[in-house]
C-alpha cells in the first residue's frame, strides 16, 4: 500500500471488484443460515440450540474487531479480504465431515472471524472509494448486489436442497470466485493511513444513529433468515415453500435504488426512521401475511426490501460522517453493532418461539422495531 491518489478508473475498478465480492459473499452468507438451520433442526435440535449456533458466528467477530482497524491500516482492504476468503474456504469443506451442533459451533465461530473481517474490509473500500454526491447512490448498488446474491444463496438451497456435500461444495465454489475478483484488484484498494480521532467504541456515540439501524437490521435479517423456514412449516407452509419466502426476502433488496437515490437528496434520519416504521408494521401483519396464498409473496418482497434498505441508509450515514482511517474504525463498529444484533436477534426469538410458539416471531421483531424507532426519533430531537 502507498499513500499515492488513486485515479477515477481505479476506484470504478476497485468499486466494482468488491461490488461483486461482496454480492457473492451475500450469496455466501444468505445459504448457509438455512443450511444449517434446517439441518439442526432435522437433527432434533431445539430452536434454543439453532439460536445459540448461529449466534456463533456473530460472537467471534467481537474478538478479532479490535485488531481489524490496525489490519487496514497497514495491509489495507484488499489482501485481508483474500486471507478472509481463503479461511473461509476451509473452514466451509470442514463443516460435512461431522454433522453435529457443537462440532458446527466451533467451526461458525471460525468462520465469524474469517467473514467478519471480509465485511468490514469489503464495506470499509465501498464507502472510502465513494465520492459524497454519488454515495448514495454507489451504496444501493452495493445493495442491490447484496440483495441479488442473498436470493441467489436462498434460491440455491431451494434448488439443490440442504442434504449432503452439495449445498457446502456450492458454497467453497464462490468464496473462490471471490478471492479471483479481489485479486485483480488489488493495486486499487484505497489506503487507510492515519490516525484515529476518536478511540473506536467511542464512533458509536459520535455516530450512534447508523448504529443503531444497523442493529435493528441485524436483528430482523438473522431472525428471519434462520427461523422463517422452520415458521413457515410450524405454520402449515412446506418446506420449500418457506424457501421461497426466503429468496423472496433477498428480492425485496432489489427495490432499494430508489432509496439510495432519496438517501443523495434527503434527510437521511428522517429516511431511516419512515422505513423502519412501514417495515414494523409489515412485521405486525406477519401471521395474517403468510397464512393468505397470495399475500405471502408480496410481504417477503416489502419486507426484505425495507430491512436491506435500512442497512444501505445506516453505511451511508457512516460514509458521510467518516473517512480514511476513521472510517475504517467506525465500520468495525458498524459490524460489531451488526454481530450484536445478529446475537441479539435469533437467540430471542429462540426463547420466544419456545415458550410461545410460531408468533414469538413476528412480535419479538415488533417489539424490536418499536423500541429502535423510539430512539432514533429521540436522537432526532436532540
Amino acid at each position: 500500500m502507498t499513500d499515492r491518489v488513486l485515479s477515477r478508473s481505479e476506484r470504478l475498478h476497485g468499486l466494482a471488484a468488491t461490488i461483486v465480492a461482496m454480492g457473492v459473499t451475500s450469496a455466501i452468507f444468505s445459504l448457509s443460515l438455512p443450511l444449517f438451520s434446517t439441518r439442526l433442526d432435522e437433527g432434533g435440535y431445539s430452536e434454543l440450540v439453532i439460536g445459540v449456533n448461529t449466534a456463533a458466528q456473530s460472537i467471534a467477530l467481537l474478538a478479532v474487531a479490535p485488531f481489524t482497524p490496525r489490519i487496514l491500516r497497514r495491509y489495507g482492504p484488499a489482501r485481508p479480504m483474500i486471507w478472509g476468503f481463503a479461511a473461509t474456504l476451509v473452514f466451509i469443506l470442514l463443516c460435512p465431515l461431522y454433522e453435529n451442533a457443537w462440532y458446527w459451533l466451533a467451526l461458525r465461530l471460525l468462520l465469524g472471524v474469517s467473514t467478519g473481517i471480509l465485511w468490514i474490509a469489503g464495506e470499509a473500500w465501498i464507502n472510502e472509494a465513494s465520492e459524497e454526491a454519488a454515495r448514495g447512490r454507489n451504496l444501493a448498488a452495493y445493495g442491490v448486489a447484496a440483495a441479488a446474491g442473498s436470493m441467489a444463496g436462498f434460491g440455491i438451497i431451494y434448488a439443490v436442497g440442504h442434504a449432503g456435500w452439495t449445498p457446502f461444495l456450492i458454497v467453497a465454489g464462490l468464496v473462490a470466485v471471490c478471492i479471483a475478483t479481489v485479486a485483480t484488484a488489488v493495486h486499487a484498494a484505497p489506503p487507510f493511513r492515519g490516525q484515529a480521532s476518536h478511540a473506536m467504541i467511542g464512533l458509536a456515540f459520535v455516530a450512534p444513529t447508523p448504529m443503531l439501524i444497523n442493529l435493528t437490521v441485524a436483528v430482523s435479517f438473522g431472525s428471519l433468515a434462520s427461523f422463517l423456514a422452520v415458521y413457515g412449516v410450524d405454520v402449515g407452509l412446506t418446506r420449500d415453500d418457506a424457501y421461497l419466502l426466503l429468496v423472496l426476502l433477498s428480492a425485496g433488496g432489489l427495490l432499494q435504488y430508489p432509496v439510495g437515490w432519496l438517501a443523495d437528496r434527503m434527510n437521511r434520519r428522517l429516511l431511516g426512521i419512515v422505513v423502519m416504521a412501514l417495515t414494523g408494521v409489515l412485521f405486525a401483519l406477519m401471521d395474517r401475511a403468510i397464512g393468505d396464498p397470495l399475500l405471502r409473496w408480496a410481504w417477503a418482497l416489502l419486507v426484505g426490501g425495507g430491512i436491506m434498505s435500512l442497512y444501505t441508509i445506516g453505511l451511508i450515514m457512516l460514509g458521510a460522517r467518516f473517512r480514511g482511517v476513521d472510517l475504517g474504525a467506525a465500520t468495525t463498529v458498524f459490524q460489531i453493532f451488526f454481530n450484536v444484533g445478529f446475537v441479539i436477534g435469533p437467540f430471542a426469538v429462540g426463547v420466544a418461539m419456545s415458550m410461545a410458539g410460531p408468533a414469538g416471531l413476528p412480535w419479538t421483531l415488533v417489539a424490536i422495531s418499536v423500541l429502535a424507532i423510539a430512539c432514533a426519533a429521540a436522537r432526532a430531537r436532540r
